[in-house]
């Protein structure tokens, strides 16, 4: 039962023809994906990056967008990114609406992407959230035009509520702190690299101990995006759909439901 609730065996990777992410900041694609995008380069898989802000907001931006820029194609060497695209939106002011819709739609096209890789709707950070929502929309708007695409949501500052797949990147270790290390603007703020880590090596817990570090991810399938209710489902509902719920009569208020009222 647990393992239909988190993997109990770890992937080399996400299987894709190519991969696109989409960052709302500078090192959010390294912090994030950086290993799964190791591994796709790896295997000869091209992957390309949205950078949809330049990180030039508060205490994150006192470098300035030049520098935070400088320091994501630093990073995209080391990750292997054939191609980096930086939007410019504003910091801390990232919106989901029909422009940046179609910017999305254009960017997974040209990039000839079937994996879009962008963080999770249950993010702290605002722009995070959004740029979810647009890469997801974007995304559910092509498969119902016919394209064939996955969605993989990435944890960076807040862990995945559902993981569907762990991504073994124990060999590529040295080469995500690589990348994360090409950012010295923010690791002078916070030790990120130890941050992340720490969360990639907590995802091992039901792993082989061979596995040291892992990288979650959420994945919306193709079907999963033509039922956009089920994105945002509840997990006691989740868990009811799947057979899993261990409570064989829920009480009325886990639905939202008062103690009284009639069903």
């Amino acid at each position: 039962m647990e393992s239909r609730l988190t993997p109990y065996h770890a992937s080399p990777l996400i299987e894709c023809r190519a991969a696109l992410v989409f960052a709302p900041h500078p090192d959010d694609e390294s912090l994030g994906c950086g290993g799964l995008t190791l591994a796709l380069a790896q295997r000869g898989i091209p992957v390309q990056a949205v950078l949809l802000t330049s990180g030039d907001y508060g205490e994150h931006g006192k470098a300035g967008a030049g520098v935070r820029e400088a320091e994501t194609l630093a990073a995209a060497k080391v990750l292997g990114l054939t191609q980096v695209h930086f939007w410019r939106e504003p910091d801390r002011g990232v919106v989901c609406d029909e422009r940046t819709l179609a910017a999305a739609r254009q960017a997974i096209l040209t990039a000839g992407a079937d994996l879009v890789l962008t963080p999770s709707i249950h993010e702290i950070h605002p722009d995070h959230r959004a740029t979810a929502w647009i890469a997801i929309e974007a995304t559910r708007r092509l498969v119902e035009e016919g394209h064939a695409l996955h969605v993989a949501m990435y944890e960076v500052g807040a862990p995945l509520q559902r993981v569907d797949v762990l991504v073994d990147i124990t060999a590529h270790e040295a080469g995500k702190r690589a990348a994360i290390a090409c950012y010295p603007s923010q690791l002078g703020i916070q030790p990120y690299d130890e941050l992340i880590f720490a969360l990639n090596r907590y995802r091992t817990y039901t792993l082989p101990a061979q596995v040291r570090y892992a990288e979650a991810y959420c994945v919306l399938t193709p079907e999963l995006l033509c039922q956009p209710e089920l994105l945002s489902e509840h997990e006691l509902r989740r868990q009811e759909r799947l057979a899993l719920t261990s409570v064989p009569t829920p009480p009325a208020y886990f639905h939202g439901k008062k103690k009284d009222s009639p069903q």
